[in-house]
């Protein structure tokens, strides 16, 4: 019986599909804040004088959120947990930092 690889290893243990998993729900989760919070923004900053900015913002809110949601499920199955998860700690750091420029993936 011979030794089997860690590719191999993962494969029979499942654990490639539960990293795919993760990796599908941290994109989700990573997703919604990064487009969210920048629709928000962006969508607050377009009230103009009718004072209409925090409607625009809600709905920037809702909208980036759903954008972020399958855009960041769509990331996270694509290019698997490790670098997932790189961006996801990125976004992560950057959310209190408000100086720092537009995170892309």
């Amino acid at each position: 019986m011979r030794e089997l690889t860690s590719v191999e290893m993962q494969t029979v243990s499942g654990a490639g599909f539960f990293d795919f998993i993760g990796s599908v729900v941290v994109g989700a989760a990573a997703g919604i804040t990064a487009f969210g919070l920048k629709w928000a923004m962006s969508g607050g900053s377009a009230g103009g004088v009718l004072g209409v900015g925090i409607i625009s913002g809600g709905v920037g809110l809702i909208v980036g959120a759903v954008v972020g949601l399958v855009d960041g499920a769509l990331y996270g199955a694509m290019n698997g947990w490790e670098t997932t998860a790189g961006w996801f700690n990125n976004i992560v750091e950057n959310q209190l930092d408000l100086g720092t420029g537009v995170i892309t993936a």
